[in-house]
This record gives C-alpha cells, sequence and structure tokens, in this order.
C-alpha cells in the first residue's frame, strides 16, 4: 500500500547488506589493483628468466643477448602502463591526504630508480670489474625494490606488500651469492615468489 514503510531489516541481515554494500565500494575503488601482483610476477619472472637463457647458466646460452633485453623492455613497460592505468582509476575521487602520499610513494619509485641506474652507471665508467657488474645490477635494484615495498607496506598498513619486500631483500642476497652464470635465475624465481605469494594470499583473504 502507498505510504507503507519498507519492512525493517533484520540483524544478520543488515550485517549482510553492510558487507556487499563495503565489498562494491571496496572493488571500486581498488580498480583492479587486487591483480596487480599476479601480473607482476608473470612479468617479472619472463624477463629475468630470459636474461638467464641467454647467459651462461645451464641450459644456457640459448639466443643472443640483444633478445633478453628486447624482452624485458616490452615486459617492464607494459606492466608499467598497467599499473599507471589501473592507479589512476583506483584513485579516482579520491582525495586529500592519502591521495598526495599514494602519489609521492609512487613517484618515489622513479626517482629511486633513476639515481640507482646513474650510480650503478657512474660505478661503471670508473672500472668496475666486469665479474661485479651483473651483482651490482641483481643486488642493487633488487635490494631497492625490497625497500620500498617495505615502505609502502608500512605506509598503507599492507602486510602482504610488506612481506614481498621482505621476500625481495632476501632474493637480492641471494641473487649476489649466486654468480654472474645463476642470478638472472634467481632474480626471476624470488620476484615469482614475492608478487605471486602476494596475489595469492590476497585472493585468499578476500573470500
Amino acid at each position: 500500500m502507498a505510504g507503507e514503510s519498507p519492512p525493517e531489516l533484520s540483524a544478520r541481515e543488515s550485517l549482510e547488506l553492510i558487507d556487499r554494500e563495503s565489498a562494491a565500494v571496496a572493488k571500486r575503488l581498488d580498480g583492479g589493483g587486487e591483480h596487480l601482483p599476479g601480473m607482476w610476477a608473470v612479468l617479472w619472472f619472463l624477463a629475468f628468466a630470459a636474461w638467464h637463457l641467454a647467459g651462461e647458466g645451464w641450459p644456457g646460452p640459448l639466443f643472443p643477448l640483444w633478445v633478453p633485453g628486447v624482452v624485458m623492455t616490452v615486459l617492464i613497460a607494459t606492466g608499467v602502463v598497467v599499473s599507471a592505468v589501473v592507479g589512476m582509476r583506483s584513485g579516482k575521487g579520491v582525495r586529500g591526504s592519502s591521495s598526495r602520499a599514494g602519489a609521492m610513494y609512487g613517484f618515489s619509485w622513479t626517482l629511486g630508480y633513476a639515481a640507482l641506474v646513474t650510480v650503478n652507471l657512474l660505478l661503471m665508467a670508473k672500472g668496475l670489474p666486469e665479474e661485479l657488474i651483473g651483482p651490482l645490477w641483481a643486488g642493487t635494484t633488487m635490494g631497492l625494490a625490497g625497500a620500498l615495498c617495505l615502505a609502502g607496506g608500512a605506509l598503507f598498513r599492507d602486510t602482504l606488500f610488506y612481506g614481498t619486500g621482505v621476500v625481495l631483500l632476501v632474493t637480492a642476497v641471494g641473487a649476489v651469492l649466486a654468480g654472474m652464470d645463476y642470478q638472472s635465475a634467481v632474480v626471476a624465481f624470488g620476484g615469482l615468489i614475492a608478487f605471486g605469494g602476494s596475489w595469492l594470499l590476497g585472493r585468499r583473504r578476500c573470500r
């Protein structure tokens, strides 16, 4: 009848409605970001596996060194573009200190790696021994990625992201210990475990 108020929900129905609405809002704000670790796990593994297969470690070299260079450039560029698009979608409509902190953190990756590449190239130009070049790049790139993930995990209170950083730091040490022939394989599997594990645990936690 006209003018009748809608039926009242029970406590259980109210909680279920709140859960559904919260999940819908979280999904909209996330913008697909829950799948980014899975994407990076695959891209990271393929990029560094290509470097290993072009190196002297078993079963390589299977192809010239320019091949993994092209493969890595394409894969990393793809990952950066997709991550940027997802980040813009998830940040749409969000303002204030949280948005500013997220933007500053994202830019810190660019600044950090720009400085890292510059320092490493300067060391190479000053006559760094050839046998140290590979471990230098493997250790510093993975170490910086791990440190930034730790910072991001602490900033956003994300234990999975923090755990990813821990795995990447361990991988950095392992890559240096593995030496020239197998450092790329260590980095490939380390990234697969770090990002892939974060993705799988995140999906399990959301169920």
